[in-house]
């Protein structure tokens, strides 16, 4: 199916040449997550609101565009590991293109001027299944709310969720992506039957992977696999991005027991021109990893106190780097300062 012919609606979290979710017809892995929630449909046990926990990547939204085509056509074919569902049936099309009308899709909207996209799920952007469930209100067929993922919604839209999930709608059923689970209301959760997602094995990672981009080599997928973390976002990302370069030049700087600034610099000039945002993303993702992993080898040395310096140093970044992007904030500037950060608290461990 391609997105070209299909006009399908951009998104803030798109992949350039790849399909997104919604129009991805084979799901690789999570056959016990989809098969928990076709067999709890079958057995007319489908509780309205489910919450697919698990790392960034790894499919839950595919596997929820799955599950909806599933419960609203089920033209695929049974019984296939994994899934795989036709391209040309109606309904995925239909779906592909957001224009299925037993199914919405919330997530971050355009913004109203200019290009790209608004860094948070608004309240409108819930209330609209209000007006969903009232448009589509049916006594036998499902309507699907996917909300991806509720980690990107504002106090006032995660409130205003909560009061849909409180009273749902007959023949409803709400399936929310959640890549950390410290972000979302306890109460939310709450209503919710929890679906956890581990990160893909290496023989489904490098299927969807090869599947993403065809023009992929067996070797360039294999030496993405290590450094994916179980991710097909991520695996997909180092190949179409130049992130094994990225991940290499890397190492090579976070190795030296000082900061090459230059190197430093001319990196931070490089992504953070326009049209190298993904790779941008990329090399923060990446530093945060050495940041966990620097943590984790003051652990296993016994350095508790050096451990959770650089532990907290992960969760102080990880927040303001999310604030830095929702200000449009400078991004070079952003990026130095974790590198500023990483060698300091490093070097303050290392010398304790």
């Amino acid at each position: 199916m391609s997105d070209a012919a299909l006009d399908i609606p951009a998104s803030h979290d798109d992949l350039d040449g790849v399909p997104p979710p919604a129009a991805t017809p084979t799901l690789f892995g999570h056959r016990r997550e989809f098969a928990e929630l076709a067999s709890a449909e079958a057995a007319g046990r489908l509780h309205h609101a489910w919450l697919f926990q698990g790392p960034r990547g790894v499919g839950k939204a595919t596997t929820a565009f799955a599950f909806a085509r599933h419960l609203l056509s089920p033209a695929y074919a049974k019984g296939t590991e994994p899934p795989v569902f036709d391209p040309a049936d109606p309904a995925m099309r239909q779906i592909a293109l957001g224009t299925y009308p037993g199914l919405v899709h919330v997530t971050r909207p355009p913004v109203e001027k200019g290009t790209g996209f608004r860094t948070q799920i608004t309240v409108e952007g819930v209330r609209k299944l209000n007006r969903f469930f009232q448009a589509t209100g049916s006594r036998t067929s499902w309507r699907i709310a996917i909300i991806d993922p509720a980690d990107d919604m504002n106090r006032s839209a995660a409130n205003a969720l909560l009061k849909i999930l409180e009273e749902p709608p007959a023949r409803s059923v709400f399936l929310i992506m959640n890549h950390t689970p410290g972000r979302l209301l306890p109460t939310i959760r709450s209503r919710c039957r929890t679906l956890r997602f581990e990160p893909l094995g290496d023989h489904d990672l490098a299927a969807a992977t090869a599947a993403a981009l065809p023009s992929a080599g067996k070797d360039e997928i294999a030496a993405a696999l290590p450094l994916s973390e179980g991710s097909a976002r991520q695996a997909i990302s180092l190949i179409a991005y130049g992130g094994i370069e990225i991940r290499q030049s890397l190492q090579t700087l976070i190795a030296a027991d000082r900061p090459d600034w230059n190197s430093i610099h001319s990196m931070a000039d490089a992504l953070t021109q326009k049209g190298r945002e993904q790779a941008y993303e990329f090399l923060i993702t990446a530093l945060l990893s050495a940041t966990a992993e620097a943590s984790e080898a003051c652990l296993s040395r016994g350095d508790s106190a050096g451990a959770a310096s650089l532990a907290a140093l992960w969760q102080d970044e990880t927040s303001r780097l999310r604030e830095a992007a929702a200000y449009n904030l400078d991004r070079k500037q952003a990026l130095l300062t974790l590198f500023d950060r990483f060698y300091r608290c490093r070097g303050a461990a290392s010398a304790a």
